[in-house]
């Protein structure tokens, strides 16, 4: 068992309950930000509410998102909430949403051997898989991947790998991001209008086995890399309201002086045909890895796609590119690549096999 390959399959996303379009979103952010200026009484709230709308991600480049909460169950303001309710009741609110999106996925679904929970927006204990499992004589074996952001679905995959080739078991990955949680109505920082232009909600749910037929993502090679001196170019920490994001201009700087090496190493070889699946953590990183890789538009397509119609969803983003892959014709070669925080380049070489 320990050769056979282990494949990714049976990709089965869930829709948050909401979505908008990108223009209606960008201008309640940009009220819900005035509204807290205005109960703040900020001195040079006129000033910032000209160009609060300036740093948002456009519509050009993300036409909708998705999410989960309705606008006024966190985000109801007061003089003694400006940023929302705390943090305890957005977690509160994960939990339940949680369970009912576990109930989506698995209604009509095998129970696994062992089921991997991946996710940076919701942290309880116990966590959601168990308490939806709990019931069950013999449930699955259950691992927590979390607080890894961005780039999280390839540890899980290199996790998942693992353990399906150790015990010859079937593996899940369940991802449940809810960025619309976390987002802070009374930080009003470029960096922050970005962030909170980006981020949507997803939930992806795929298995890993050694599967030798029908469509599937076969698992090639997994690597990571932490950049030198760049810890605190993005980080992602609890505050008394949310999980708090903060983002450098530098990180496209640093990605472009270690990538060349890093995918050198991590393939061995030219990637000239190579499909590309990239996190999209914003427009500028897939044009920056076109631009450095000689990448062509249609090798990039897949994760532009992802990108214009639900945004970024943190580790959720790369499984919905995935399931846009095998749900094409295309089959071949795909390297996936993601960053988070550290700085952590992550890589991943698959097989798309009809």
């Amino acid at each position: 068992m320990k050769n056979t390959p282990i494949s990714l399959h049976s990709f089965k996303s869930i829709q948050p309950r909401f979505q908008d379009s990108q223009s209606d979103l960008v201008d309640w952010t940009s009220e819900i930000h005035q509204r807290s200026m205005e109960l703040a009484d900020l001195p040079d709230r006129d000033r910032l509410k000209n160009i609060l709308k300036r740093f948002c991600v456009s519509e050009r480049q993300i036409e909708k998102r998705f999410f989960e909460t309705e606008r006024n169950e966190i985000y109801a303001l007061c003089k003694e909430a400006l940023s929302g309710v705390d943090i305890g009741k957005r977690h509160e609110f994960y939990g339940e949403r949680c369970l009912e999106v576990l109930k989506e996925m698995y209604t009509g679904s095998e129970t696994p051997d062992h089921l991997i929970h991946v996710t940076c927006t919701g942290y309880l204990a116990p966590s959601a898989p168990q308490i939806y499992f709990s019931h069950l004589e013999k449930g699955p074996e259950i691992t927590h991947a979390y607080h890894m952001g961005c780039y999280a679905s390839l540890p899980a995959v290199r996790m998942a790998e693992a353990f399906a080739k150790a015990r010859t078991q079937k593996v899940d990955v369940v991802h449940t991001e809810m960025c619309s949680l976390h987002m802070d109505p009374a930080k009003h920082s470029p960096e922050q209008m970005v962030v909170q232009s980006l981020f949507a909600d997803g939930h992806m749910k795929y298995t890993l086995d050694a599967k030798t037929s029908g469509r599937r993502l076969e698992v090639k090679s997994i690597k990571e890399q932490l950049i030198p001196d760049s810890v605190q170019d993005m980080t992602w920490v609890p505050s008394a309201t949310s999980m708090q994001m903060s983002l450098s201009k530098d990180v496209p700087d640093k990605i472009r002086g270690h990538l060349t090496k890093f995918l050198h190493e991590l393939t061995q070889e030219s990637h000239k045909d190579f499909l590309f699946a990239i996190h999209p953590g914003g427009p500028k990183i897939i044009d920056l890895l076109k631009t450095q890789l000689g990448l062509s538009d249609e090798q990039v397509a897949f994760s532009r796609k992802v990108l214009k119609e639900r945004g970024n969803m943190s580790s959720a983003t790369l499984p919905h590119v995935w399931k846009e892959i095998l749900d094409s014709d295309y089959s071949g070669k795909v390297i996936s690549l993601a960053f988070g925080p550290g700085l952590t380049i992550f890589g991943g070489v698959f097989e798309a096999i009809k």
